[in-house]
């Protein structure tokens, strides 16, 4: 057996806040989220990274509830209502793992300054979200949502308690108001594709 002499290089150990929480049910995810976050300011010590858990929601709440700077991780910008619904629960900030760690270490430097910092790629898929929904009422899209499901118009009418031609003129508004957009809608496929651009699905 090898004796340690002290003349093998040993590995650098990166430094990282006292108090720093990464949680995310992938260890290579947390490995490289705690050294990336070395970088970041003396400020982010208290600091609470959430990525994908099984109770994220509650991680993020319970975090804030403490006073701690949440930084909400997300995979993709395809979602945007798990970012309203984190930032909702007391999140500071919303980054994106597969984004840069200059990204990251801006959004977390916001958050443990008292700022609300949501990575760029999101804040505009957030910002399309709200455009997009604000085309149409509420009955409009819940319409939309339902029929996008798969089930038959008479099916969303009994569910909405509405007559069959409600439904239908329901349909035909939102196809008025999505031509313009350049929205396609002219078959259940693109009813559906709709739907998840507005995050219905």
């Amino acid at each position: 057996m090898l004796e340690d002499d002290g003349a093998w290089p040993r590995p650098r150990e990166t430094p990282v806040p006292a108090v720093l929480a990464v949680l995310d049910e992938r260890p290579l995810v947390v490995l490289g989220l705690r050294a990336a976050l070395a970088a970041a300011p003396s400020t982010a010590e208290g600091l609470l990274v959430v990525g994908r858990t099984p109770h994220a929601l509650e991680s993020v709440r319970a975090g804030a509830e403490r006073g701690r700077a949440v930084v909400v991780l997300v995979d993709d910008v395809e979602r945007p209502g798990e970012v309203t619904a984190a930032l909702e629960a007391g999140a500071r900030g919303v980054a994106l793992s597969g984004g840069s760690v200059a990204e990251l270490l801006h959004v977390v430097a916001g958050a443990c300054g008292g700022q609300v910092r949501v990575a760029a790629a999101v804040a505009e898929r957030l910002a399309e979200v709200r455009r997009l929904r604000a085309l149409f009422t509420p009955r409009e899209l819940q319409v939309l949502r339902l029929y996008s499901t798969g089930l038959p118009a008479k099916s969303v009418a009994r569910r909405m308690k509405v007559g069959l031609e409600t439904v239908k003129t329901y349909i035909k508004r939102l196809r008025e108001k999505a031509e313009p957009e350049g929205l396609p809608t002219g078959s259940r496929l693109d009813l559906a594709a709709l739907a998840r651009r507005l995050d219905l699905l």
